[in-house]
């Protein structure tokens, strides 16, 4: 006998039309019955799509991925994911990209205090912002708007900080959500020309502050393996890289990796 959720997830995944809502290349709702993901550009450089299952199996990922590459895309990537989530991706046909560092650090003893002003500022304008992203990342792992919103509301609470230039521009900034445990450091950037001034610093101090004093117990982030200044920095900050990486995985698979920035 089928259990309940079991026979939604085989009806879900039978063949059949995925019906599309909105237009790309803005944000799409992808929807076969039960199933539903959801999709976005990666970023305004690369001309591929982030896909994000919601409820569905490979068949259903693998419908998703064939409607976005009829799009126009070169590649449809998976959110970072463990190795216990990878399953029904391989099955629809992704293959690893790229791994990323999953780190993590203790909130139970007191961070040291910040070098530099850093200001809270969840009203910020989101193109100040994407203008630090695009020059502190090379082209693959730069955000764009889209990618922005979704960091920012990646979790039920999250905020916005910022270390601002003479002219009251932000010239940095990090974004942290909080969870009820658990605070997520979703992004770290500071303009080039800022860089090696602690800044990153500073921001990693506040966010494990402000973390802490929402109630959390661990902070993580996720960075690209050959970001070694990151992760020397991260490690100082008493992060401990985590065993097991995360992985983006691409349809189709390809051998290209992004260039180290």
């Amino acid at each position: 006998m089928w259990r309940g959720n079991e026979r939604l997830m085989a009806l879900a995944d039978q063949p059949a039309t995925v019906s599309q809502r909105g237009q790309w290349p803005g944000r799409v709702t992808l929807r076969r019955g039960w199933a539903r993901a959801e999709a976005r550009p990666w970023n305004d450089d690369e001309p591929k799509a982030a896909l994000r299952l919601l409820r569905g199996g490979p068949s259903f990922l693998e419908a998703c991925a064939s409607r976005l590459l009829d799009l126009g895309v070169t590649g449809v990537m998976s959110p970072p994911l463990p190795l216990n989530s990878q399953r029904s991706w391989t099955q629809a046909g992704f293959a690893p990209f790229i791994d990323l560092a999953l780190m993590r650090k203790s909130l139970e003893n007191t961070t040291g205090a910040p070098d530099h002003l850093v200001v809270e500022r969840p009203d910020t304008d989101i193109e100040d912002l994407l203008n630090i992203d695009a020059a502190a990342f090379p082209p693959f792992w730069r955000f764009n708007r889209g990618a922005l919103e979704e960091a920012i509301g990646a979790t039920s609470r999250s905020t916005t900080l910022t270390i601002l230039g003479s002219g009251g521009t932000p010239i940095a900034y990090a974004v942290v959500g909080f969870g009820s445990a658990i605070a997520y450091l979703q992004r770290v950037a500071v303009e080039p020309e800022w860089q090696g001034h602690g800044m990153g610093r500073s921001l990693v101090r506040v966010v494990a502050r402000k973390a802490r004093s929402s109630g959390a117990k661990v902070l993580l982030l996720n960075t690209q393996m050959d970001n070694h200044s990151a992760i020397g920095l991260y490690e100082d900050e008493g992060f401990i890289q985590l065993p097991e990486p995360l992985t983006l995985l691409q349809y189709p698979p390809e051998e290209t990796k992004p260039r180290p920035g």
